[in-house]
């Protein structure tokens, strides 16, 4: 007896996903709730300070010289607030992957 094939569209993937991740083996589940958390915990737990360079070096590409010139700041301060921003998101991560 031949199988018919069956096509991921938006409405089966999404089901095919669920179930995956009931089970425990889906990645973009995981993902997509690991993401959730993480731009909560940038709005609530990073200072204005922490979010704006964090935003600049990773969303949009820019270099620490270039923040520092933008925020008037030094480079090691900039420096500074991305690995302390870092380490809080790292944390919050950390708490939410056991």
């Amino acid at each position: 007896m031949r199988r018919e094939r069956m096509f991921l569209d938006d409405n089966n993937s999404d089901i095919i996903a669920f179930s995956l991740y009931q089970q425990g083996s889906s990645n973009r589940m995981e993902r997509e709730r690991m993401k959730a958390i993480l731009t909560r915990a940038i709005r609530r737990e990073l200072t204005d300070r922490q979010r704006d360079c964090i935003t600049m070096y990773y969303l949009e590409g820019m270099k620490m010289k270039d923040i520092a010139d933008a925020l008037h700041l030094s480079r090691s301060t900039v420096t500074r607030h991305i690995q302390s921003a870092t380490r809080k998101l790292r944390r919050v991560a950390s708490y939410y992957q056991r």
